[in-house]
């Protein structure tokens, strides 16, 4: 039933904010020309009935909310990245095995190779990759007659280490790299209008599905920063050399959206118990990381950033880390996602367990095929 207010003729009636509300005429001249728009006719025998609005919940007033466009393009962007990855991977393949047939005519009718004869080959093609980088370094070098020797020296020994990197650490630098570069987008004032609304994810903003990628790659502050870099470049080692390039790509990917879009979902499911706040990081990605690792090897041992001195199994860190932050979730805690965390630690376990063998792999056959299907009808 909507509240009513009865009051006399005698009294004028003002405005404010969206309710109405009784002003005797007792008051001040300046309010009396003010309000009087609201002057109401002297008649004293009827009183006026006034409906007064009842107030809003605050649930009406809440930012508008978007589930299905995130999820949708959360999985796509996922979908995605794993094709591409398996179209590159299979490009690559290809392109390795036409080496190794030209230079050895028995493997020009068959398409098995030993593993060692093949980790072999792959070891050689990787050195004269190498001597091919020094090569064309020398020959830039040569045309630039001015410079200094030292300098040349320096450029040499640069271009040489960075020519001696494994294929990890190669992928995981470049990922280091691509953080440190929006980290320091961060640090300029003039950005944080852009920076925060395309490197933030809020699920209350109209455009959170980009972000769902971006703040992948996103820290605001040194220790987060670090943190997390540490985590990529500790776990992620190991990952990588169990997936190779192009599948710890897409996995990498692929667990960083898919933690960020299980945070939104339930973001919005408990916004009744807990406000809704923007994230950002690449926490996601590293639990999934980390428990990738626990589920290959769970009784190596990691020093947590809790306790640097004391080496705990892997096989107890993680369900220590998973119980923290589920913990996180029942009191309230707001510092960390913790739906990010636990989302990506679980995205972790399931395609370590699940996804080489009954994703990666039919995938990878079924690009080779469509590929091969292709170049033959041409």
């Amino acid at each position: 039933m909507i509240p009513t207010l009865i009051t006399r003729r005698s009294t004028p009636l003002i405005r404010s904010t969206g309710n109405y509300i009784a002003r005797p005429w007792s008051c001040q001249q300046q309010s009396n020309r003010v309000y009087s728009r609201f002057r109401i006719p002297r008649k004293r025998s009827e009183p006026i009935v006034v409906t007064v609005a009842p107030k809003q919940s605050a649930s009406l007033f809440s930012p508008p909310v978007r589930i299905a466009g995130p999820v949708f393009f959360g999985i796509t962007a996922s979908a995605t990245a794993f094709v591409v990855a398996a179209i590159v991977y299979d490009r690559n393949q290809v392109t390795f095995w036409q080496r190794l047939r030209q230079r050895s005519s028995w493997l020009r009718n068959t398409d098995e190779l030993p593993l060692k004869e093949y980790v072999q080959a792959k070891q050689a093609w990787i050195r004269e990759r190498r001597q091919e980088i020094m090569e064309r370094a020398r020959q830039r070098l040569e045309q630039l007659d001015m410079l200094p020797r030292d300098l040349v020296r320096a450029y040499l020994i640069v271009v040489d280490k960075l020519a001696s990197l494994t294929d990890a650490e190669r992928t995981l630098w470049a990922i280091i790299g691509i953080n440190l570069t929006v980290f320091g987008f961060w640090q300029f004032p003039r950005m944080l209008p852009f920076m925060t609304k395309w490197f933030t994810h809020n699920p209350a903003s109209k455009n959170s599905s980009i972000t769902l990628v971006t703040s992948c790659f996103s820290h605001q502050e040194i220790f987060h920063l670090m943190l997390n870099m540490m985590g990529l470049y500790s776990f992620g080692m190991v990952i990588h050399q169990h997936l190779g390039r192009e599948q710890f790509l897409a996995s990498y990917l692929g667990m960083g959206i898919g933690a960020n879009v299980a945070s939104h979902v339930l973001s919005i499911a408990t916004r009744r118990y807990r406000p809704i706040m923007p994230s950002l990081g690449a926490s996601g990605a590293i639990y999934g990381l980390l428990a990738g690792t626990a589920y290959l090897y769970p009784n190596s041992s990691v020093s947590l950033i809790f306790l640097p001195f004391v080496p705990i199994k892997m096989g107890y860190a993680l369900p220590a880390m998973m119980g923290f932050d589920l913990a996180g979730i029942l009191l309230g805690w707001r510092r960390f996602d913790h739906y990010a965390h636990l989302a990506g630690a679980g995205l972790g376990l399931y395609y370590m367990h699940y996804g080489p063998q009954h994703i990666w792999q039919p995938l990878v056959r079924k690009v080779h095929e469509i590929r091969g299907n292709s170049n033959k009808d041409y």
